[in-house]
């Protein structure tokens, strides 16, 4: 049987297209023809094995709504292979069924070999060769021997089949693709050493083997199904099984299990795929437990709170607090340098690692550091945020003495609804983003069972901001690469 390999002439252009909110900061590989990487775009794992054959990717209405706020292609009538008309919609969900193939990763093929899905009067020419299927630098497209390859449901219908009946089975039956791509292989792609770590990234340098035209797909993948998730998040990548916290645009990982555990709950992880979380910069580690002792060059030792460090005026403080000694660590002033610097802890400050206290009078709760107290407006944020901590009962007149703050806030990422509502919204920022619709919810990977819920006057302290929606960036330029042909060949 045949397959297909990818050629290039001409002059290489790039738009520079970047997932919603990250800035790029180009990396040059130095060829005969330099090619521009951006940064996440990881040549060695372009997609993970799910982006292309996981069939449960996108649900059909979904999918009819996606390409029709992206252009004309969701209406597009043609016959399908039957002899049938059909919808390219109905036609791209009927193939992406028969051979259990992801259909964003058809959607996002198709885009980059002839901008079909995005191209708002589309040429009978990009309908016919909408996957760039059978079409060669060596052939014309009047070419009789790759006739049964025209036309839309064909270039469908035979790209899904490559995939799933000849390169993975090919993969899984002799260890490499005819063309002799394999995980684990390294392979000279456009004068780099590129090593394929999984199944797909294989499969896409047989379908395509460079670097310009895989770079492109990332690219389309990115822009449309990346997720910009809020500040706060706990996001866990998959196969890799890290996990990070998103902050300022940033994934940011943990040094150890036990960090993790003494920052945030690990029931609210979102599991998503290492190519999802490439779109995110590395930020700095994580290394310190919350409330660890810190020693910095100067000697100065510095307590972690919630919102920083505070700096623990002297060791008969120290001792008044009952600190102990064996459990400073020593550090840079760059390990310090993420954590704002709050008030000092000396004699005279109480609760420096705050403390949960219950009025004798009335029950309700405060959450008091230092001379203020802000009140627990519901029983449920003790279990949110103060699990296991010890609650303090005082008098109605002890309280008096603390000024009164702000009533302690949702967390950033906190999922939430109201009693007298089923809508859900996520914290971000101090507002209240409301999710429009279960299938954004779930296409995020968040989970019903953390949706926290809560009375209509907690809510109502909140500013609603804009709804949180699965972020895109509309592209500047085609994706389509007037550059790129196929070439049939035995593969």
């Amino acid at each position: 049987m045949v397959s297909l390999m990818k050629t290039t002439r001409g002059i290489i252009i790039f738009s520079l297209i970047l997932a919603c909110v990250f800035q790029m900061a180009p990396v040059s590989f130095s060829h005969a023809q330099e090619i521009t990487l951006d940064p996440g775009f990881d040549p060695n794992r372009i997609l993970e094995d799910d982006d292309i054959f996981d069939v449960k990717g996108m649900t059909y209405d979904y999918m009819v709504s996606f390409l029709r706020g992206r252009g004309t292609l969701a209406d597009y009538r043609t016959p399908d292979i039957d002899g049938v008309p059909k919808t390219a919609a109905e036609i791209i969900w009927r193939v992406a069924n028969a051979y259990k193939m992801n259909p964003k990763y058809l959607l996002a093929l198709i885009q980059k070999e002839q901008s079909l899905v995005e191209d708002s009067s589309p040429t009978q020419k990009q309908y016919d060769w909408a996957a760039g299927y059978g079409v060669c630098d060596s052939c014309a497209m009047n070419d009789p021997s790759i006739q049964e390859y025209k036309g839309f449901a064909s270039q469908i219908e035979w790209a899904a089949k490559q995939h799933r009946e000849k390169y993975l089975l090919q993969i899984l039956g002799n260890g490499k693709t005819k063309a002799g791509k394999a995980p684990g292989k390294a392979m000279n792609v456009d004068g780099e050493i590129v090593t394929p770590v999984n199944n797909a990234t294989a499969m896409l340098y047989s379908y395509t083997p460079h670097l310009h035209g895989n770079l492109n797909l990332w690219r389309i993948w990115r822009r449309w199904f990346s997720m910009v998730y809020p500040d706060g998040t706990l996001v866990r990548g998959n196969p890799s099984g890290k996990t990070y916290l998103i902050r300022i645009g940033q994934k940011r990982p943990f040094a150890s299990r036990m960090v993790l555990e003494s920052l945030a709950d690990t029931a609210k992880i979102v599991d998503i795929s290492d190519t999802e979380l490439s779109a995110y910069p590395d930020g700095p580690e994580i290394q310190f437990p919350r409330f660890a002792l810190l020693k910095d060059p100067k000697g100065r030792i510095w307590l972690l709170t919630e919102g920083g460090r505070r700096q623990i005026a002297d060791m008969k403080t120290f001792r008044k607090f009952g600190f102990n000694e064996d459990e400073i660590i020593d550090v840079e002033d760059s390990d310090l340098a993420d954590y704002v610097v709050l008030a000092t802890i000396n004699s005279k400050t109480e609760f420096p690692q705050g403390m949960v206290l219950q009025d004798k009078g009335d029950k309700s709760y405060w959450y008091v550091e230092d001379d203020q107290k802000h009140q627990i407006m519901e029983k449920v944020f003790l279990a949110l945020y103060f699990r296991g901590r010890k609650i303090k009962q005082v008098t109605t007149k002890a309280l008096e003495k603390y000024t009164t703050g702000e009533p302690y806030k949702l967390h950033d990422a906190e999922l939430v609804r109201s009693v007298s509502s089923p809508s859900v919204s996520v914290v971000s920022e101090g507002m209240l983003r409301p999710i429009p619709s279960a299938e954004v919810f779930e296409a995020l990977g968040w989970k019903w069972k953390n949706v926290v819920t809560v009375s209509d006057k907690v809510l109502s302290a909140y500013p609603v901001g804009q709804p949180f929606t699965i972020a895109s960036v509309t592209p500047t330029a085609t994706d389509e690469d007037p550059t790129s042909t196929t070439v049939l060949t035995q593969n």
